[in-house]
């Protein structure tokens, strides 16, 4: 037993630590690299780092050489002469240049299964770019049995860290027991979700091992469907996501067969919108949960973009929410290339993902992902055939003391086959440059169409599009709002304990509320009666402060005679988010000094 065993093993002393593991950065010239890489008996996947001469932005080769492991070889090369050399050495389109960087994988199929090149033109890109070549690095791993089997041997239950995502719809883990790869496939789980949805890098999972394939099975973590009831509260704000959409109504689901329809009405109070015009199908949007006669009722007016909303539930135990807002809507392609079936050698037949739903009409002419590959093996298949029948030819030439000219036509005809090959090599990489191109695109009309809509949604989603003015005054029209303001947002148990204390309004406070639209005022009414009705809880979370008269740890501050100046949240996370500078009287009382952005810090 593993007990047994460890208890036979020496331990080395706790005060002494353990060395760090070391990892090196290689640099080798261009020619010699690309020896390195072609060799038929290299044994560790390799990461070729590229760098111009002079410039600032550039790769850390060292921080991607920590994030992948001693178990994986980084090289570092100038662009220019030596990448050049580096182009000669190596097989078509697999060379690397500029400020960019390549996963080589190895085996006998390593130059199939090569990604594409990455390359950066600014430091913000840094960040995605570590964690694709982490991604490609996991994918480059082979998952084979450790010991060849005669018979087929039962799933064992084991426990297993996850390690990265080599896709949308593969993970890659390592087993605990034995330090041994797994394979986690979506579509085992739910398909059509994003495994990252489910599962978190680091996360420990339990689940059923396959030793012939090591594919893990985690269904068994799967949590049943949740009602509403045992997630949110009434009125809680969640995250939903929209299936559907038409002119009079959408429907959304909380989690995955689990939908509901939000009529036009409650998405705008404009009778005149369309839902078609305010949401996008895909798109993560904040609800409100109602319950209204025993039926759940979900509503999109009056839900503010810094309003709090609960986390979406994990649809796998121990797992992330599987709903988060700041997911970028460009996971509109769940069924991108993969290269984790064929790097990892194990059977996958349902490995191709459903299809997202978006149609583009130029994407419709541009071929598939399986066609590319069915022509790439067909033009190699047929220049293997056409090289073995020149080769036989060759053979009957010689021992028919075939002449010079005849074994001339016959090179020149394995040059012709060459450059056909190179042709098909040069068009395919178009194709998938041209691909990925349209993708982006798409994903950028897509993202730039749900932030309109989201901005339009915002506006229409007030319930109360145009206030009504009952008096002259302006003072006296602002504290009929705060006191109608009050009324609404206090209970009716906790009126007593929070009436409205002492206030006054300088005519700064009047002339900036009268710049402000109907939703910024709706916001600077509940600012005001968390502050003036002295409302602890609410009032904490707007951190009100002592405005200083400088930014120094140990200025003053600012002063009016005995009369102190203090300042409050009324947004948050939103662009030149308001804050309320109010003055504290030395008489007792408030005055409210004035409206403005964040970036005003002057009274």
């Amino acid at each position: 037993m593993p007990a047994q065993k460890n208890r036979n093993r020496f331990h080395q002393p706790e005060e002494v630590p353990l060395p760090p593991v070391v990892t090196e950065v290689h640099h080798l010239g261009g020619s010699a690299l690309a020896r390195h890489l072609v060799d038929p008996h290299r044994s560790h996947t390799a990461v070729v780092i590229s760098y111009k001469i002079g410039e600032l932005v550039r790769i850390d080769a060292e921080a991607v050489a920590s994030q992948v492991g001693p178990e994986t070889e980084v090289f570092e090369i100038a662009n220019g002469f030596e990448t050049r050399q580096l182009q000669r050495g190596l097989p078509e389109e697999l060379h690397i240049f500029g400020a960019g960087a390549r996963v080589y994988p190895h085996g006998p199929l390593w130059a199939a299964k090569t990604p594409q090149p990455h390359l950066i033109r600014r430091a913000s890109e840094l960040t995605s770019l570590y964690r694709d070549l982490e991604n490609e690095v996991l994918a480059a791993v082979p998952i084979e049995p450790s010991v060849p089997l005669t018979t087929a041997q039962l799933p064992v239950i084991t426990e297993a860290v996850v390690q990265g995502f080599a896709g949308t719809d593969r993970a890659m883990a390592t087993i605990s027991a034995g330090g041994e790869n797994a394979l986690i496939r979506g579509e085992d789980l739910l398909p059509g979700i994003p495994l990252d949805w489910l599962i978190s890098k680091g996360q420990t999972l339990t689940g059923s091992l396959d030793p012939s394939t090591n594919i893990l099975d985690i269904k068994q973590l799967l949590l049943p469907r949740a009602s509403p009831v045992t997630v949110y509260k009434h009125g809680n704000v969640a995250l939903a996501r929209v299936k559907s959409v038409c002119p009079t109504h959408a429907t959304v689901y909380l989690w995955p067969n689990s939908d509901f329809r939000i009529g036009v009405e409650r998405i705008s109070s404009n009778d005149l919108d369309s839902a078609e015009d305010l949401l996008t199908e895909g798109e993560v949007v904040r609800v409100r949960v109602l319950y209204e006669h025993g039926a759940v009722r979900l509503s999109m007016l009056d839900v503010d973009d810094d309003e709090p909303a609960v986390p979406a539930p994990p649809l796998l135990r121990g797992g992330p929410p599987w709903l988060e807002s700041h997911r970028p809507y460009a996971s509109l392609f769940t069924a991108e290339i993969s290269v984790v079936p064929a790097a990892l050698g194990v059977s996958d037949a349902s490995s191709e993902s459903e299809p997202s739903g978006v149609v583009h009409e130029k994407a419709e002419a541009l071929p598939t992902s399986a066609e590319r590959r069915t022509a790439l093996q067909s033009t190699q298949m047929q220049l293997e055939t056409a090289r073995r029948t020149i080769d036989e030819l060759m053979a009957a030439a010689k021992k028919q003391g075939a002449t010079d000219q005849v074994a001339r036509a016959l090179q020149d005809q394995l040059e012709g086959e060459r450059r056909a090959a190179a042709d098909l090599a040069r068009e395919r990489n178009a194709a998938i440059h041209q691909i990925d191109a349209l993708k982006g695109e798409l994903a950028k009309a897509k993202a730039s169409l749900v932030q309109s809509r989201q901005k339009r949604r915002s506006a229409s989603s007030r319930t109360e599009n145009s206030p009504e003015t009952l008096f002259l005054e302006p003072a006296e029209q602002f504290n009929f709002d705060l006191q109608n303001a009050w009324a609404q947002v206090v209970t009716a148990a906790d009126k007593a304990a929070h009436p409205l204390g002492k206030y006054s309004c300088s005519p700064q406070f009047l002339a900036s509320w009268a710049q402000l639209t109907e939703q910024q005022r709706g916001k600077t009414l509940r600012a005001v009666v968390d502050l003036v009705a002295d409302r602890k809880g609410p009032l904490r979370k707007r951190e009100p402060h002592l405005l200083r008269v400088n930014e120094g740890a140990h200025a003053g501050v600012t002063l009016r005679g005995d009369d102190v100046c203090w300042r409050l949240y009324v947004e948050q996370g939103t662009a030149a988010a308001l804050r309320l500078h109010y003055w504290k009287l030395a008489s007792g009382g408030l005055e409210l000094h004035e409206v403005v952005p964040h970036d005003v810090v002057k009274p």
